[in-house]
């Protein structure tokens, strides 16, 4: 067969495990195609040229693959890696090991994500300088919710019907979004907080504000079911 341009997929392996004895099963989350899995054959070989190819397949490192057959599970090669790879430790790793984990559960298949794809990429590279950008995270979490259709609007009132007032206190559903409290003096999320995010601006107490809403949409998407990186965050 001939490979085309369409065969060649620029991304970032977002897990990797054993198939048989020598192959590595790669999920990949390329620009163009969104999630795929991709098979590298042979690549677990203790020999000199499968060793550099194999070491190419670290977590975060922006790669160039081909994929050298057909099918929904293609066998592909590593072309090159993209830019200077940094890799990332600490905390920072974990960060990363949570989002990746976001994407895999929660992106299809073979679909399509550029402006995802390019959130995730810009993520990448903050944390290569700042290990522990909490708000870049934050950031990422709220591209990746409205990218999926399940956009958090900081500015509405579905109990109302009407915009989020400034001096008001709301509460988070995440199949409705921001709610209105029906006796004021409750404690919730402040509405001026709230209309700050819906601007733009990401304050620390709009970051924890962020963090609490799209914990709840992820659970919610999720079904309940825990994120195993969390365990290893804590609280990210």
């Amino acid at each position: 067969m001939t490979i085309s341009e369409s065969d060649c997929l620029t991304g970032y392996v977002l897990h990797t495990r054993k198939f048989q004895e020598t192959s590595l099963l790669v999920e990949f989350f390329s620009r163009d195609q969104g999630r795929c899995p991709l098979l590298f054959k042979g690549i677990r070989r203790q020999q000199k040229k499968q060793l550099s190819s194999r070491a190419e397949l670290h977590l975060f490192r922006k790669l160039s693959v081909q994929r050298v057959s057909r099918g929904e599970l293609a066998a592909a090669k590593v072309v090159e890696s993209l830019g200077d790879y940094v890799p990332l430790v600490g905390q920072a790793a974990v960060v990363g090991l949570y989002v990746n984990e976001l994407i895999y559960r929660l992106v299809g298949r073979f679909e399509g994500q550029t402006a995802l794809f390019d959130a995730y990429d810009r993520l990448i590279q903050t944390l290569r300088v700042t290990p522990l950008d909490l708000k870049a995270l934050r950031i990422f979490e709220l591209a990746m919710l409205a990218e999926l259709g399940f956009g958090i609007d900081f500015r509405f009132d579905a109990r109302r019907q009407t915009t989020i007032k400034m001096a008001e206190q709301y509460d988070f559903f995440p199949e409705q979004g921001f709610r209105s409290l029906a006796r004021p003096e409750d404690s919730g999320y402040s509405g001026a907080d709230l209309i700050a995010l819906g601007d733009g601006i990401m304050s620390d107490q709009g970051a924890k504000i962020v963090k609490l809403v799209v914990r709840q949409v992820v659970h919610y998407l999720l079904g309940g079911r825990p994120l195993k990186s969390r365990d290893l965050l804590g609280s990210p």
